[in-house]
């Protein structure tokens, strides 16, 4: 299988419809680097 490093918007969009998964299972090596990490579960104090 493949391998990709993704940025937030992909997460962003499958995570608010329910289907994070599918990112399993299209890759056998999914790396989100730390930036985009901390851009999807940080909260931002408004």
């Amino acid at each position: 299988m493949r391998k990709v490093i993704v940025n937030s918007t992909p997460l962003i969009v499958l995570c608010s419809i329910g289907r994070l998964e599918i990112l399993q299972k299209m890759y056998a090596e999914i790396t989100i680097p730390a930036a985009v990490y901390r851009e999807v579960t940080e909260k931002e104090d408004i």
